[in-house]
């Protein structure tokens, strides 16, 4: 939306997220403007409020003074994201937030070695120096962990004692770089990159074992002409198969732990179960053939290695908070609320 509406609306996303069995979403600051500033924060929920078709949480970026964090928490930001190039603020960024009990979201790439021929080893290399930082009252979640390698360094951390979570997206568990590339060429390009089959089939290997934490789409809708120039920008989007995807690779008992239960309980909210005391947001799926197609997309973003492919789940009626939101390509607008803010360190 605002500068890149023509990519996507909060509008269009948030439906293609309802359509997609998403009742609660999550919104990252790499907007433009981006929401480094409490203003640009209060903007966004303001506009979140008025357009989004689910509830949602906002992530604030670094912004220029780490003090003005306090400033965008109290005005409604969720947790922090920390980029690349923003690395070598981590220190007194993650400090600040853990002083306020924010949660810290990073994206882990060394940013030096994008681009680079050292960049399989970027994530990886990020995450070593990360791990050197992370103070024991600090809440860490690490965004589109790609790789084993990785994945095993934050395991070790982790059993330490330190309070750290790991995503994975559907792309790094179920695509490969030889078989994007042999889809849709030089459009594959995300951040981080998409990895071999080995890796891939070691990923599942270890969603299996519960290491994995969240499965998260990693939503990037960018316009076909921006992922056929000859510099792609990086990402796909996945909002509409995400989960009947995972539903169909991993069966029900996985997808709702890794989709509902997990992400609903670092957000804080009474979701992700089907219990009394529990927000009724339900989503009824049917077992039919559908092939992932691009061109019926909700979402303005068309742009996916996994066009073609075909799953044996599909949404059918989602359910927010008892009433129906989305039946048979049918939306109904209800209230929308904003995930609060965490303030206790731990959350």
């Amino acid at each position: 939306d605002w500068n890149q509406a023509y990519k996507e609306t909060v509008e269009s996303g948030t439906k293609a997220a309802l359509s997609g069995g998403i009742t609660t979403i999550a919104e990252m600051p790499n907007t433009d403007p981006r929401l480094d500033t409490t203003e640009s924060v209060r903007r966004r929920i303001k506009l979140l409020r008025e357009r989004s078709y689910v509830d949602f949480a906002v992530h604030a970026g670094v912004p220029e003074r780490v003090s003005e964090l306090e400033r965008m928490q109290a005005a409604g930001s969720f947790a922090v994201k920390i980029y690349p190039q923003e690395m070598p603020r981590f220190r007194e960024v993650a400090r600040m937030a853990e002083s306020l009990g924010m949660k810290i979201t990073v994206h882990a790439e060394v940013g030096a070695m994008i681009g680079t021929s050292g960049e399989p080893l970027a994530e990886v290399e990020c995450v070593k120096g990360l791990l050197s930082l992370v103070g024991r009252g600090m809440n860490v979640r690490f965004a589109h962990i790609s790789t084993v390698a990785a994945a095993a360094l934050i395991i070790r951390k982790r059993r330490e004692g330190f309070n750290m979570r790991m995503e994975v997206t559907p792309h790094h568990l179920f695509m490969t770089r030889l078989l994007s590339d042999s889809r849709i060429g030089l459009a594959s390009s995300v951040r981080p990159p998409l990895r071999s089959g080995g890796n891939v089939r070691k990923m599942r290997s270890l969603l299996r074992r519960s290491i994995f934490d969240f499965y998260a789409t990693d939503h990037a809708p960018h316009s076909r002409k921006e992922k056929s120039r000859k510099n792609p920008a990086p990402g796909f989007t996945a909002l509409e198969f995400a989960f009947p995807l995972l539903l169909a690779k991993e069966g029900p008992e996985r997808a709702c732990k890794l989709y509902c239960e997990n992400p609903a309980k670092h957000l804080g909210i009474r979701k992700g179960l089907i219990e009394r005391g529990y927000e009724a947001d339900l989503v009824i799926f049917s077992r039919r053939n559908w092939p992932i197609d691009p061109s019926k997309f909700v979402s303005k973003g068309r742009v996916t290695p996994f066009e073609g492919d075909t799953l044996d789940y599909a949404v059918d009626t989602v359910f927010k908070a008892g009433r129906i939101a989305y039946e048979r390509n049918r939306f109904h607008k209800q209230n929308v609320t904003a995930v609060p803010p965490a303030t206790e360190k731990g959350d």
